[in-house]
């Protein structure tokens, strides 16, 4: 028996390109709400896209956000914190700004432009119907330890700032030009496991839905894992199922295949 579903948010739960919550989407969402199915939000995003989701009448009962380094309560408490050190956020400054890296840091309650870069600003323009707390600061780190992050920059110098980091952080390509930064060894999967371990609900009982390779570990830890149709093409190799994509109700129409709806 299915007792709890995880969803990623962007190219999953939000459909990018129209900018919004499919109403299909925040339909099943309330379904699976009313059958005591408890919904987990698991993203890159920071905590604050929990605003977002509550203008879309989307009310998760835990928050697995920005990549596993932060899992926050129904009622905003923060159950787990992974953070940057300082001497290690401070040398991953010290790293892209002569190669020219854009770089990015996430705290519970902003994000902070240590180095802009035009790739940034399209992300952030994408989302300007949910706009969050951007400040720009390139010390920020100094006095706060970020959750993770993100790095703008080509694939190649992407492989190569993980072989200098290696074993202490490392980035997951997103769109070939950005990607996500986590601490080593910290996924979607490990706050996700966490979250499981202090609710006692095990993997067998467990459904995930993403679209990108940083929900890859996920899918595939969870009893059941559904890639959306406009999912990455290796996501579905490794999924469970193939459900349609965002904008042709893929959460909806996936649910009701496995008639948790």
């Amino acid at each position: 028996m299915i007792k709890l579903a995880a969803f990623d948010i962007d190219g999953t739960l939000f459909d990018e390109r129209r900018g919004e919550f499919p109403a299909s989407t925040v339909e099943a969402l309330r379904q699976l709400h009313h059958k005591g199915i408890l919904i987990v939000i698991a993203t890159g995003r920071p905590p604050q896209s929990a605003q977002t989701l509550r203008e879309a009448e989307i009310f998760p009962d835990y928050f697995v956000c920005s990549n596993g380094h932060l899992v926050i309560g129904r009622d905003g408490a923060v159950l787990l914190e992974e953070s940057f050190s300082e001497e290690l956020a401070e040398a991953v400054w010290n790293y892209c700004r002569p190669r020219k890296i854009g770089l990015l840091w996430k705290y519970t309650d902003c994000t902070a432009v240590c180095r802009g870069d035009p790739e940034f600003d399209l992300i952030f323009s994408k989302n300007k119907k949910q706009p969050l707390d951007v400040r720009y600061d390139a010390a920020m780190h100094l006095r706060r330890r970020p959750n993770g992050g993100c790095l703008a920059c080509s694939v190649d110098e992407l492989a190569r700032f993980n072989e200098a980091f290696n074993g202490q952080c490392w980035a997951v390509d997103i769109n070939g030009r950005s990607s996500d930064l986590l601490l080593w060894g910290v996924t979607k999967q490990t706050g996700f496991v966490n979250l499981l371990e202090r609710i006692g609900i095990s993997p067998a009982e467990c459904i995930a839905f993403g679209d990108n390779l940083n929900d890859l570990e996920m899918l595939r830890f969870a009893a059941i894992g559904v890639s959306m149709g406009n999912g990455d093409p290796l996501l579905k190799a490794v999924s469970d199922y193939v459900t349609e994509t965002v904008d042709q109700d893929g959460i909806f129409r996936g649910l009701k295949h496995f008639h948790l709806i």
